[in-house]
């Protein structure tokens, strides 16, 4: 009897070999493991997917890693997302030869000549911005000590000749600041100072108070640095510009000059 193209008898069946054969359970079994099989070779394929799925969440690890550390850098360093905008500020190189300047421009003038005591670079950082980066600049300090005693009596006469040298080499000059005897809320004072500003912006202060008389010249607005700008401070190496070196009680000057010392 002829039966439609494509089917067979229920009993008849093709092997894996491509023979005919009457058991059912023989077609099952081998159809079986056919199946099997294919999905055996599905597995490498998968392990395969995975692999790289994992390779390339490792890589983006890494790179949130390096990114990480990068903005970190940036932060402590004064580059964040705020600080980045700030202006860089003066040269710290730069502000160190203007404040060494000052001084020694100003000591010069001084006639009779005194001897002075050499202070150290000081460093204040400016204040952090509201997230707490670091700001870049910073405002640098160095102050100079006469030895010499001055008698109160010469201090105008010290003033007048410090402010005829700034102005004739630029400098923006004050007037002469007279606190003796003011009550500070703490201490009476005997302070009598004169500041001025030179052409490049240092602040020069000329302090006349007991127990002695000193110069300070001050710059804001400067790169932020260290000991490779300025150095050690040789009275106490091993510290930086940051570290507070002045003394809060000054002690009194000892040498006597002939003009100077004497009313």
């Amino acid at each position: 009897m002829l039966r439609p193209a494509g089917l067979l008898p229920r009993s008849l069946v093709i092997t894996a070999g491509g023979k005919i054969g009457t058991d059912t359970g023989t077609m099952l079994m081998e159809t079986g493991n056919h199946t099997k099989g294919r999905r055996k070779l599905v597995v490498p394929g998968v392990l395969g997917v995975l692999g790289v799925l994992l390779l390339l969440l490792g890589m983006l690890l890494l790179h949130l890693v390096r990114t990480v550390a990068t903005e970190a850098w940036r932060f402590e360093h004064g580059r964040g997302p705020i600080a980045r905008h700030d202006k860089p500020g003066t040269d710290a190189g730069q502000a160190r030869d203007s404040i060494q300047s000052a001084l020694e421009g100003a000591v010069g003038a001084i006639t009779p000549q005194v001897a002075h005591s050499d202070g150290w670079y000081y460093v204040v950082r400016a204040e952090a911005h509201w997230d707490g980066e670091p700001r870049p600049t910073s405002t640098v300090y160095r102050t100079w000590s006469l030895q010499a005693r001055i008698d109160r009596s010469k201090y105008q006469a010290l003033a007048d000749q410090l402010a005829q040298y700034w102005r004739a080499h630029g400098y923006n000059v004050g007037p002469f600041q007279n606190s003796a005897g003011a009550n500070t809320g703490t201490f009476l004072t005997d302070e009598r100072h004169i500041s001025a500003t030179s052409p490049d912006g240092v602040l020069i202060t000329l302090e006349m108070d007991t127990p002695g008389v000193s110069l300070e010249a001050s710059l804001d607005g400067v790169q932020y640095a260290g000991t490779e700008v300025y150095g050690e401070n040789p009275a106490r190496p091993g510290r930086g510009p940051d570290f507070y070196s002045q003394q809060l009680m000054v002690a009194p000057p000892t040498a006597d000059d002939p003009y100077w010392s004497h009313g």
